[in-house]
């Protein structure tokens, strides 16, 4: 089985790279010299894969960020969670990455043989829904618009495992070490963008207090607009991109190649249609055989369940603040105030876990996003209903310390566990192995969402109180309190002239009880994590 598993690996390493030389120049005859690139050519390099990065980031910023804050005052919590499975794909995008390293057409490049048509896809979606998208978010239609952005984070995902691959040879040797900050600084940006930029513009009462004279019911930047802006800027830039040669730097996989025992790029053939579907199969058998590693699922088990204790207060306790009475002008002021804070947080997090233990960090920042849960928890709870920035500071204040300590709690884990997958990542496989790491990673952040929404609203009892009789008796129906905002479910409480009042709010209980349930996982797990974290490297390895 492992001879069999290297030797597909082999076979498909060789129809990539032999492609990828073959599209682009006949580099491997060259000297060192000429395989590196200048310096200058390199920050227009970086400059490039931070755009191309930053161009993901526009719809995840949209569809993780934005858009649920805008369906909020439209939509129930199990709206919500259905919406939030349209960011999915990109944490499910290992499903589909062998096929995107393996498949290309020689004549365009490895890499821009996706990028070129997806992009221009993202953009047409963009610039031919953009109207019909307003009319979506308007009228909370989530399942149209939860399809749409389902598109848009499945287009962003499949591009991102194209540009990852390119970015490892789109740098010179020297400077390749760049290429996740490129991908730090551009999706971020992008992220920002669609987050906090489009959410302040967009929201009426930020732009009547900051950007207009007179006051309108409406933002100065619609969806539909955002939507036109993006697409346009997609086939633009790609319409650029075609006269970008794709000149990949064969050296340091050669030098990988070479370390793995695999052939070097002089040797490579044109791989033939069915050699090609070979090495996918080959390399979807390798990524089973990596997943049956027991070291590999007792990690896995770790990244999926370490994020239940938090997820509840840091998924939905801003929502709850909204409730009362915090704006979306308010959020996206906090919003702005953490986003330099968690560049620095980053930065000081790569230092700790590069220097000692990579899970040091990990165990303290799991303890204190614990703790803050805890404490945001209290805090929605113990938020003066009502109250602005200027009646209440304090309140305001709490809030954002809360914010800034979640955030760097997230950001230790976060790159602790990147470090470490890193040292244990198997390079014979390339970007592969550390792609099932991050995917599994991301996943343990998304699959709870859907699940938390939904419960939050069949744990919220609510009852109708002061209803006039004769009323509810012309109604003829039970009388009903939906946990939907505004029209769309009958209110027949509100009809009968009575009040809905929440007896329970679902968000306490399973905040509280999915804590528990995070000290007990972290308990369990701690020992594991270092047992795992001394580990030898035969532990993480097929062959």
């Amino acid at each position: 089985m492992q001879k069999r598993l290297r030797r597909e690996s082999s076979e498909m390493l060789d129809a990539m790279e032999e492609g990828a030389a073959e599209a682009s120049a006949p580099l491997v005859d060259s000297s060192a010299s000429k395989l590196q690139a200048d310096d200058t050519s390199d920050v227009r390099n970086m400059a490039l894969l931070i755009l191309l990065y930053a161009m993901q980031g526009v719809p995840l910023g949209l569809s993780s960020g934005s858009i649920p804050f805008i369906l909020k005052s439209k939509a129930s919590y199990t709206e919500i969670g259905i919406f939030t499975l349209a960011a999915y794909p990109y944490s499910m995008k290992l499903l589909w990455s062998p096929i995107v390293d393996t498949v290309f057409f020689p004549s365009v490049g490895l890499r821009k043989s996706w990028i070129l048509p997806l992009q221009i896809m993202s953009g047409l979606v963009m610039l031919f829904c953009s109207g019909q998208a307003e009319i979506w978010l308007e009228t909370a239609n989530i399942r149209a618009i939860t399809a749409l952005f389902f598109v848009c984070v499945l287009l962003a995902a499949t591009q991102d495992i194209a540009v990852d691959g390119w970015a490892l040879t789109l740098l010179s040797r020297k400077n390749v070490g760049h290429a996740s900050t490129c991908q730090t600084v551009g999706i971020n940006t992008g992220y920002f963008l669609s987050f906090t930029i489009f959410l302040a513009l967009n929201d009426p009462d930020f732009c009547n207090s900051y950007l207009r004279s007179a006051p309108a019911d409406k933002g100065v930047l619609s969806l539909a607009n955002y939507f036109r802006f993006w697409g346009a800027f997609y086939i633009l830039f790609t319409a650029a991109l075609v006269f970008k040669p794709e000149t990949p730097n064969p050296l340091p996989r050669t030098q990988s190649l070479s370390a793995a025992g695999l052939p070097s790029p002089s040797k490579m053939r044109k791989p033939s249609p069915s050699r090609a579907i070979a090495n996918v199969v080959g390399m979807y058998r390798r990524l089973w055989a990596v997943g049956s590693l027991s070291s590999v699922q007792q990690l896995a088990a770790v990244l999926l369940l370490c994020k239940l204790g938090a997820v509840t207060s840091e998924a939905v306790g801003v929502f709850k603040l909204m409730e009362k009475g915090v704006t979306r002008e308010t959020i996206s002021l906090i919003v702005l105030i953490e986003f330099p804070l968690e560049l620095f947080f980053a930065v000081f997090a790569g230092r700790w876990a590069t220097r000692g233990r990579a899970f040091s960090p990990w165990l303290l920042g799991y303890a204190l996003r614990l703790t803050m849960a805890l404490l945001s928890t209290c805090l929605v709870a113990l938020f003066p209903t009502g109250a602005t920035l200027q009646s209440n500071p304090l309140a305001y204040f709490a809030v954002i310390c809360a914010g800034v300590a979640t955030s760097f709690a997230s950001t230790l884990m976060f790159v602790s566990q990147g470090t470490f997958f890193a040292r244990i990542s198997d390079s014979s496989m390339g970007g592969t192995y550390l792609t099932l790491l991050n995917t599994i990673a991301n996943l343990g952040s998304a699959w709870p969402r859907f699940f938390i929404f939904v419960l939050i609203d069949w744990l919220t009892v609510q009852s109708c109180r002061g209803a006039d009789p004769a009323r509810a008796a012309e109604l003829g129906v039970p009388l009903s309190c939906p946990s939907k905002p505004e029209s769309g479910i009958q209110n027949t409480c509100v009809e009968a002239g009575g009040t809905c009042v929440k007896f329970v709010d679902g968000f306490y209980p399973l905040s509280l009880g999915l804590i528990s349930v995070g000290v007990v996982v972290g308990l369990y797990f701690r020992k594991r994590l270092r047992d795992l974290e001394e580990a030898k490297a035969d532990v993480w390895r097929v062959s």
